[in-house]
């Protein structure tokens, strides 16, 4: 039977009679578990190049640490250093050229209309300049390379990462950290025996050097350095960079539909403060030189001048005002002071999740040996451990006050003049894919520089919705920069109408983030103030953007499914234009939806509501082609790639939740659907992002080998020893930063998913996709759909404890195996739940529940 008590103030639900102690380290057969704490990566040898390096961030500074002997370096970025300058591409006529390729799509002339809207619907330049690095702090000892005892580590709780070595018997340490309370980047160098720190200090961006670090998409035509730098030392203890970028015309990077004019573009700047303790400190020439101190304190502030508000650098601001303000105040402060400070404010984000997968005694190991192992055919849950939490750091550490702009491609680390794609914001799944962390992860701070960045994008998305569609609301598509780009952006004129113009919702689909942050939190004033007037922007814009057919649906027209390609039934040959993709007839849904929703919920808007919800019931549903699967594309047409990287007809699956395990049959088809794509990828094992997103749909399938088979591929070929994402593979080593998103996302809905039941009746499934190779494990912390977080802890595969915090007071559905409807409680604001005794066969036939579901009033009781 089941029982509920009041014990020190909170409610704990029982749905046995017997309570379990919280497994600890000896809870499994009173055997004490050694594991190695998997929120630190330590190596045993300094980084050989850029994806061996460590990152560290604070949302707004950011740092990759190489952690060499005789020689330091610190490159640094901030996120804000853009080359070039506001630009949209306005071709002319693109209304009356638009709705000439609707046309010809209707007509059946879907080749003729692709080649039509290449020609006729896109502007030279078709691109932007990119993301660009700051530059480096180096640090170069007066000892030699040869040490003993080398170590260097990230800790990921503490965000600290150190160096130790031992040379000639004097054992050294660096410790270094970007602090978010003080917005400094501080470095820390001790011995243990006194006077042995003497170094040479400097910064310094050499274009020419970072220039020369190439990759597949680091095309420069002309090694033309791009920027003025003036170094100089201030005093006997400062260095003081002072810079712009300049834009070459004739260097484009390589990108046939270029990207821009020359000119004078961005001012930054770069201050570095250094304070000894013993010894001697003076300046040489651009460089400060330290003799035989005990201690030294080094404080880095870079800044720019872009202004946020205006989307554009702006000359009323001094970049090195900035970085001297930013200087004076954490100098201030000791190192004692600025530490504790900081792992105050990293660890109250970091701790609120905690995970540990597997029993099994594992050795503490370094990360790349670590990795080694798992890519000769071993598995490892600590390396699965890893990945989650990194995950998490890298999120935390791209997109969070005092930053105020969202985590890029590469989240804020980049080493190239001119990265891959820019280092832009991606919107057809990157961007999404960057922020699926957020809300289960309890990384809730992480929402606030995308908002502060997209809602002024989506408005300067007004202009182009009017100029291009003549249509009310706002419009984004596929790729966007820190200039507000609102029109398609793309390195060539094919690309920029077959990726960019084709595709007008990328910006809608990332709009449902701010739903499901609604959803996560309960917070009725974000969803006034923002999810709500997002929504109904872009939902006015699909409105106008949708065309109604002769049968009566509300279709896309033009339309494409991202980055894929059809055969045409007559001619063979591949296109992308078609009309009423499966993506965007998702994607209008869930606008749809979730518009409606608010709009009840708010009480505003009601004859407007009706409006929405009669176009809502035109859109088709997911249809089942012959072989199957989930259609892409309206039509049953064939796949010029049947293993293509994206999914995105299974958009309805996961992120929405369209499909789901309540409707069988596309349930399967959806499985199916997966599995092609899957056994027709490229042999090189496709890309790292799309191993992350099958992660998370093979969790919503509920199957939690197949999700953890994805993760192992993606840490087999597309993790490098630094355990970032590797967008191809490791011969082909391109850092892109959504796969380590994506996993941490994907482990998280392997444990806990909310996305069923919905109406603000979501049920929580625990360890709905819990794979064989974490039969016994632990997490807390994760958060739920209606203001929940959520404990569990595992053994045998079956949960022991689930322990659920209501932040609201709503009723509680809980659910653990398929298809269960699970237990109902209700919960009061601030109370804590705890349930023992789970099965599958207990949440079936739960006494809090009647057969037809109707919740049952539960009276409290003290017994215990």
């Amino acid at each position: 039977m089941n029982h509920i008590y009041r014990t020190t103030g909170t409610w704990c639900l029982l749905a046995a009679t017997l309570a379990f102690a919280l497994p600890n380290a000896s809870a499994h057969g009173g055997e004490s578990i050694s594991k190695p704490d998997s929120r630190v990566l330590w190596y045993a040898q300094p980084a050989g190049d850029w994806m061996e390096a460590m990152p560290l961030g604070n949302g707004r500074m950011a740092g990759m640490v190489f952690g060499s002997v005789a020689k330091e370096r610190l490159l640094l970025n901030e996120e804000s250093l853009w080359a070039g300058e506001p630009m949209e591409a306005w071709p002319e006529d693109f209304y009356g050229h638009w709705r000439e390729v609707q046309r010809l799509v209707l007509e059946g002339k879907e080749a003729e209309a692709e080649q039509y809207g290449i020609e006729n619907l896109t502007a030279r330049p078709t691109y932007f300049r990119a993301y660009q690095p700051f530059g480096d702090v180096w640090i170069e000892m007066d000892h030699g390379d040869e040490a003993e005892d080398y170590r260097r580590d990230l800790n990921l709780r503490d965000g600290l990462a150190s160096v130790g070595y031992t040379v000639d018997g004097t054992r050294f340490r660096r410790e270094m950290l970007i602090s978010a309370v003080d917005d400094v980047v501080v470095v820390r160098l001790t011995a243990d025996q006194p006077g042995q720190i003497s170094a040479r200090i400097r910064m310094d961006r050499d274009w020419e050097a970072l220039a020369s670090v190439r990759n597949d998409w680091s095309r420069v035509s002309q090694n033309i350095p791009q920027q003025r730098v003036d170094i100089t030392t201030g005093g006997n203890n400062r260095i003081l960079l002072d810079g712009q970028v300049v834009d070459d015309e004739r260097d484009q990077g390589g990108r046939p539909g270029g990207v821009g004019d020359g000119g004078e573009r961005m001012k930054f700047a770069g201050r570095l403060l250094a304070q000894t303790d013993g010894g001697t400190l003076e300046a040489g020439d651009k460089e400060l030189i330290v003799e035989g101190a005990d201690e030294v304190l080094l404080l880095v502030v870079v800044a720019t001048d872009y202004n946020l508000q205006k989307l554009n650098f702006d000359r009323s601001i001094d970049a090195g005002r900035l970085a001297d303000s930013g200087l004076a105040e954490a100098a201030g402060k000791s190192w004692e002071r600025m530490l504790a400070d900081h792992l105050e404010e990293h660890r109250g984000i970091m701790d609120r999740v905690e995970l540990r997968l597997g029993t099994a005694h594992a050795e503490d190991e370094a990360a790349d040996a670590r990795l080694t192992r798992v890519q000769d055919g071993d598995e490892d849950p600590v390396l699965d451990e890893q990945l989650f939490h990194y995950g998490r750091y890298l999120l935390m550490s791209s997109s969070r006050r005092p930053g105020r702009l969202p985590a890029n491609l590469q989240g804020i680390w980049n080493i190239h003049m001119w990265p891959p794609w820019m280092a832009d914001y991606h919107l057809n799944i990157n961007m999404q894919m960057n922020y699926w962390p957020t809300q289960i992860c309890n990384l809730e701070e992480t929402m606030a520089p995308l908002n502060d960045w997209f809602r002024l994008t989506a408005e300067r998305g007004r202009e182009t919705a009017q100029r291009y569609y003549r249509a009310d609301g706002w419009v984004l598509f596929h790729a966007s920069n820190v200039f507000g780009r609102a029109t398609p952006a793309a390195s060539s004129e094919r690309s920029q109408f077959i990726n960019g113009a084709l595709d007008p919702m990328g910006g809608a689909w990332m709009a449902l983030t701010w739903w499901r942050h609604y959803e996560f939190t309960g917070d009725e004033t974000f969803l006034r103030e923002n999810a709500y007037p997002l929504l109904k922007g872009a939902a006015e814009f699909l409105l106008d953007y949708l065309h109604e057919d002769e049968e009566g649906r509300l279709l896309a027209v033009p339309s494409t499914s991202p980055e894929n390609t059809y055969r045409h039934p007559e001619t063979g040959a591949g296109v992308r234009v078609t009309r009423g993709s499966t993506y965007h007839n998702a994607v209008s849904r869930m606008v749809f939806d979730r518009v409606i929703r608010g709009s009840e919920r708010l009480g505003v808007d009601d004859a407007w509501r009706e409006e929405v919800r009669a176009a809502m019931q035109k859109i088709p549903d997911h249809q089942i082609g012959d072989n199957g699967t989930i259609q892409e594309w309206l039509e049953d047409y064939q796949e010029v790639q049947p293993g293509h990287r994206h999914i995105s007809h299974l958009i309805g699956l996961q992120p929405f939740e369209l499909i789901t395990p309540d409707q069988p049959e596309l349930f399967e088809a959806a499985v199916k659907t997966v599995e092609r794509r899957i056994q027709n990828q490229p042999a090189t094992g496709g890309v790292g992002w799309a191993h992350a997103k099958q992660v998370n749909v093979y969790a919503r399938l509920r199957d939690g080998d197949a999700a953890h088979g994805q993760l192992i591929a993606l840490q087999r070929n597309h993790t490098a020893d630094n355990l970032l994402n590797l967008c191809f593979n490791r011969r082909r080593p391109l850092f892109q930063i959504d796969g380590s998103f994506g996993v941490t996302a994907g482990v998280a809905e392997m444990l806990v998913q909310s996305h069923r039941g919905g109406h603000g009746d979501w049920i929580i499934d625990v360890l709905p996709a819990l794979p064989s190779a974490w039969l016994d494990g632990e997490v807390t912390g994760l958060r739920a759909r209606g203001d929940f977080t959520v404990s569990v802890a595992w053994e045998d595969g079956v949960p022991e404890r689930v322990t659920i915090k209501s932040g609201s007071g709503k009723v509680c559905r809980l659910s653990f195996g398929a298809h269960t409807e699970g237990i109902r409680f209700p919960t009061e604001p601030g109370g804590t739940y705890v349930i023992t005794g789970i099965t599958a066969e207990t949440m079936r036939n739960s006494k809090v529940h009647t057969e037809a579901g109707t919740p049952v009033e539960i009276t409290p009781s003290l017994s215990e």
